[in-house]
């Protein structure tokens, strides 16, 4: 057992290095931009805006990292790049109220009414925290954004995320977005399952502490294709 928890402490400490090693790495992937989507998970009021739900839940870190800044500087690049942008919300609705398999952050969100809107309908979302933060809908209500049917747990198993993007020739995702050690590392994972190579945005997520955020880079180091900065992403694709 002791050798067990030595194994283990040291492959957490070896990801732990992994990150730092491969954000300070002056040798960038070389990606073909055709096949590349800048990702970004739950770009929303709820957890964006100061007046949000959610938003005390990961403002420290946030602020921190400047998240809200940097994930806005990846919708810019990537409207600048010719790099199609995707975006995959979470939404409740009111049918999901009557969930009686929800899991226990979910009953959570349900009971708060967080990124809730009545319905599906667009028109229903605008002013609601399942509306986009209100800086970014010029990225992303161009005409030009994926825009996936909202999930409803963490990952993209339950929308069409996957499907829009290899109908778009995507094979190469950058991702970012809300929050780290749920949303964002759920479909890191499901991308990279699905035959995805994946790269994640480190100062471009937040999430409900320091703790929180640290695990999350280290799954990230463990499983995606690489750790990357925001100014890292815009040099790779400028």
């Amino acid at each position: 057992m002791k050798k067990t928890i030595i194994g283990l402490t040291a492959g957490l400490c070896i990801a732990a290095n992994a990150i730092v090693s491969f954000a300070a790495d002056t040798v960038l992937p070389v990606l073909d931009k055709a096949q590349t989507a800048i990702l970004i998970t739950d770009p929303q009021k709820d957890f964006l805006d100061e007046e949000g739900k959610l938003f005390a839940l990961v403002a420290p870190n946030m602020k921190r990292l400047n998240t809200i800044e940097n994930i806005e500087t990846l919708m810019e690049t990537a409207k600048a790049t010719n790099v199609q942008l995707a975006i995959d919300p979470l939404v409740y609705t009111k049918p999901d109220l009557n969930w009686s398999q929800a899991g226990t952050l979910q009953k959570q969100l349900l009971e708060m009414r967080a990124l809730y809107a009545d319905s599906l309908d667009p028109a229903s979302f605008e002013g609601t925290g399942a509306d986009f933060y209100e800086p970014y809908k010029k990225y992303i209500k161009d005409g030009q954004t994926i825009v996936a049917g909202p999930h409803k747990m963490y990952g993209p198993e339950s929308n069409d995320l996957i499907y829009q993007l290899r109908s778009h020739g995507i094979n190469t995702v950058i991702l970012a977005g809300l929050v780290a050690n749920l949303c964002v590392d759920s479909h890191m994972r499901s991308l990279m399952e699905n035959g995805f190579k994946v790269y994640v945005v480190k100062d471009a997520v937040a999430a409900p502490g320091e703790e929180a955020y640290n695990a999350a880079l280290v799954n990230y180091s463990m499983i995606a294709n690489g750790v990357l900065t925001t100014d890292q992403v815009t040099r790779i694709l400028n």
